[in-house]
């Protein structure tokens, strides 16, 4: 894994004189285009334990990068605001770019409102073809159809979806589904024609895509609350969904589960196979999930009290099977998979200013290469054909790898 170039992305320092501080902007959430061509990443902050700012104004912005020639900058899009951009999106042909986030903190009087902004992008003219900032909280997480034409995002407890228009730009009010619980977490299969999405309260939905927006199925996930000893349940609180690119398959995790389903099996009330990370040592958060193209295999990151680990399932009838775990240094975050199934990236670190690491593996288990950070890291994404790969550090870094 051959480091190829590094942008600071903010074009003004977060804490302006006389205010001091030793904090930066945080690169939370990055993505690439299918062949590698394109990336966009997005600057944040929030007043995490470790940091040293407790304000969390500032210059905000989503930045679009030619990968090529040493990382161009193709335009920046920057706000005043609080928080700023918490998650990105770019369409498999790099054509559409989105960020999403908060543009208004809590209220500071009555006569004041939270508001979550997303914004959309033509990479290649530098229009803007979404701008709303009218969401009742954070934007969480976006995602974007294979050709650009669908964009959806989950704020709070609603499901958003916004559809291109004939003359290019999406139309500023969308259509949107209420979930049960607050979600973080959505995808959307390259089709465009259904999105899956999984809450805080256990649920998946599966939504349906055409002329209108309408909820398709729900199945909520309910665990023993103790593994060992039949009684109560409890709903597993959901981190991370993912939605294959072949097929109909998709994978969520959270708490100490992993779920493989299929957008019938939702429909049906069940999963197709299921792994619990529970074992002698005690919980294991599972936070973050990738699926194969085909659906073949998982990768997941957890972290337990002693380490973090990245751990491939693949499914063996109605259960999914360990293949192997590979230890990490530090907490991990996230964790992709390319086009072809042999390339896993794992972006690690936590808490803030402890250092944190990008690795690079191969299907089996072995290390390709690794990157080691001044602070924790979110967001490394492996384009799909495996050519290139983009990741974001909380110390206001964009990162360009080639394998």
């Amino acid at each position: 894994m051959q480091l190829q170039w590094t942008k600071n992305l903010a074009t003004q320092p977060l804490c302006l004189p006389p205010e001091t501080c030793s904090d930066t902007y945080m690169v939370n959430a990055a993505a690439i285009s299918d062949d590698g061509a394109v990336a966009v990443g997005g600057t944040y902050f929030f007043n995490y334990p470790g940091t040293t700012r407790k304000r969390v104004d500032g210059r905000y912005g989503t930045y679009l990068f030619e990968t090529a020639h040493g990382g161009r900058l193709l335009f920046a899009d920057e706000f005043q605001g609080d928080q700023g951009i918490y998650t990105v999106a770019i369409s498999a042909d790099g054509r559409v770019a989105a960020g999403g986030g908060l543009l208004t903190q809590d209220p500071p009087s009555a006569f004041s409102e939270k508001r979550g902004v997303l914004r959309a992008y033509d990479v290649r003219r530098g229009l803007v073809l979404l701008n709303v900032a009218s969401f009742p909280g954070r934007v969480t997480s976006i995602a974007l159809s294979e050709d650009g034409g669908v964009l959806t995002a989950v704020a709070d407890t609603r499901l958003y979806v916004f559809q291109r228009r004939t003359d290019g730009t999406f139309g500023p009010t969308p259509e949107f589904v209420d979930l049960p619980g607050r979600s973080s977490t959505v995808a959307i299969h390259p089709s465009g024609r259904w999105i899956a999405t999984a809450d805080a309260k256990g649920a998946i939905s599966i939504v349906a895509v055409a002329a209108t927006v309408r909820l398709e199925s729900q199945w909520v996930a309910r665990e023993l609350v103790n593994p060992s000893s039949p009684g109560a349940t409890r709903r597993v609180g959901f981190n991370s969904v993912i939605v294959a690119r072949e097929g109909e398959q998709l994978a969520a995790v959270g708490d100490d589960f992993v779920y493989l389903l299929s957008r019938t099996s939702v429909g049906e009330n069940r999963p197709l196979a299921r792994f619990s990370s529970f074992d002698s040592v005690g919980h294991h958060e599972v936070r973050w999930v990738a699926i194969a193209d085909d659906a073949s295999f998982l990768t997941v990151v957890m972290n337990d009290p002693q380490r973090g680990r990245v751990v491939k399932l693949s499914r063996a009838g109605d259960v999914l099977r360990k293949e192997w775990e590979f230890s990490l240094p530090h907490p991990p975050n996230s964790t992709t998979i390319d086009g072809a199934g042999r390339l896993i990236s794992v972006a690690t670190g936590f808490p803030n200013h402890t250092g944190g690491s990008f690795h690079l593996l191969d299907a089996d288990g072995q290390e390709l290469g690794h990157h080691e950070t001044p602070d924790m890291n979110w967001p490394m994404q492996i384009s799909r054909d495996g050519r290139g790969i983009i990741a974001g550090g909380d110390d206001n870094t964009l990162l360009f790898f080639t394998p």
